[in-house]
């Protein structure tokens, strides 16, 4: 239940209340009153509407309180549910969407493909000597060129765009209504950026990339699988360069 339902419910409950009394007040009392005492003598119509509004302000003022803890427990609610989905999309180090985030993404979005014949493309990268790395400066130093790097791409992207850390040193860009060049360019930038930043404690890194776009007939896993085909292949030809599968 959200604020508003809580709210609607509120007032349900206060209208209901005073519909209950009016009815009773302006009828249903003088009927019992008339088969329990026959010379009953109905009440001014001042009483009655006295009675009315004291009991309109009785239930205002007694639903105050429940209001005020209703909403306090919705509000707690929200950023209870909001933190738990945060953490099940998040990556825990970097902050950028976990795996199966951006795999429900995809899904979705070859659906939408599918149907409207709209086109996107992956950017699937990983850091070149990464192990070498954390064997030379330790896991630590490790853990923050990852939290860096994603601070990259994140200042890199375009709003449109996903990122999210794919797994170990591999991070992928979904880039919605974009073409194969228009991924090529956005991988380049990175490339770019990533190489020409400083990092700390392990000085110039660099990263190799691979693109694919969206064909006819494509899963999730064939994408990435071609992707992934293009990151192998700059990887072997000297890494830290892009390379798009065609």
């Amino acid at each position: 239940m959200n604020r508003n339902h809580f709210s609607f419910v509120l007032l349900a409950a206060l209208v209901s209340v005073i519909f209950l009394s009016t009815l009773w007040e302006f009828w249903l009392e003088d009927v019992v009153a008339a088969v329990i005492d026959q010379e009953h003598e109905p009440e001014s119509l001042s009483r009655r509407f006295e009675y009315i509004i004291s009991i309109t302000v009785f239930v205002t003022i007694s639903l105050i309180f429940p209001a005020m803890v209703g909403f306090r427990l919705i509000d707690n609610h929200k950023k209870l549910t909001d933190k738990i989905r945060r953490l099940s999309e998040q990556d825990y180090l970097t902050s950028l969407y976990n795996r199966r985030k951006v795999h429900e993404i995809i899904e979705n979005e070859i659906v939408r493909s599918r149907r409207y014949n709209s086109s996107f493309a992956v950017i699937l990268f990983d850091i070149d000597n990464f192990k070498t790395t954390n064997d030379t400066f330790g896991h630590n130093a490790g853990d923050k060129l990852l939290v860096d790097i994603s601070d990259v791409i994140k200042q890199t992207i375009r709003e449109s765009d996903t990122a999210c850390r794919w797994g170990g040193e591999e991070f992928l860009v979904f880039c919605p209504q974009t073409s194969i060049d228009g991924a090529f360019a956005l991988a380049e930038k990175l490339r770019s950026n990533i190489e020409s930043f400083e990092f700390d404690d392990v000085g110039y890194k660099t990263a190799s990339f691979g693109i694919a776009r969206i064909e006819h007939g494509d899963t999730v896993k064939s994408l990435i699988s071609r992707a992934d085909n293009a990151l192998y292949s700059a990887k072997s030809l000297g890494k830290n360069r892009v390379i798009a599968s065609r």
